[in-house]
């Protein structure tokens, strides 16, 4: 197997479990909370976890994102 290739195999598996597990999350979550407060705190981690990226990738090239 090539070396992307098993890469590529590897960041999927990864997405898959990331994926199942927030199944189980959701769930239990919603035992808790309401499903706008659930929904709307989901969201604020997941753009909250996507800064870091956005300013790496925006040094690394010329695109004035900010």
């Amino acid at each position: 197997m090539k070396k992307e290739e098993l890469k590529s195999n590897i960041f999927l598996l990864i997405t898959a479990a990331i994926w199942g597990f927030s199944f189980v999350a959701q769930r239990v979550g919603t035992k808790y909370l309401g499903a706008f407060t659930f929904n709307g705190i989901r969201f604020a981690l997941g753009s909250i976890s996507l800064i870091p990226l956005i300013l790496f990738f925006s040094k690394s090239s010329s695109c004035a994102c900010f």
